[in-house]
């Protein structure tokens, strides 16, 4: 699937899923999120992403990294937001590709604004 996906065949990618009965696993639609994100289906793979029933760290950062390859800073923002005030773990490393996204864009003091935020969502769960 991920293959195809990198190569944009990602209507391939879709079918062979079915074929093969992943409707409903998590790991073949972290696949075809990352894959779609890869191939720059970004609407297509967020919208796969807002259909997951389940989701965990690796869908948020899979599409987190890949929404500031391709300049959606503030929506990367927000998904980051997000999962740090519902208790999912984030990885560092996306973390700071969102602040460094924003940095680098201009925004300083949006990126100041989420580390504060991030901060004070933390600070809720100790």
């Amino acid at each position: 699937m991920n293959g195809l996906c990198e190569e944009g065949d990602v209507y391939g990618a879709m079918e062979y899923m079915n074929v093969v009965g992943f409707n409903s696993n998590l790991v073949a639609l972290n696949t075809m999120v990352d894959g779609w994100c890869k191939a720059d289906w970004i609407d297509c793979a967020l919208k796969i992403f807002d259909s997951m029933d389940t989701r965990d760290s690796f869908s948020h950062s899979s599409l987190i990294h890949n929404l500031c390859k391709d300049g959606r800073f503030r929506c990367a923002s927000k998904l980051v937001l997000s999962c740090v005030r519902s208790g999912m773990s984030i990885l560092p490393s996306t973390k700071r590709a969102v602040f460094d996204s924003l940095s680098r864009s201009g925004c300083q003091r949006e990126a100041k604004r989420l580390k504060s935020e991030i901060k004070l969502a933390l600070s809720a769960f100790v």
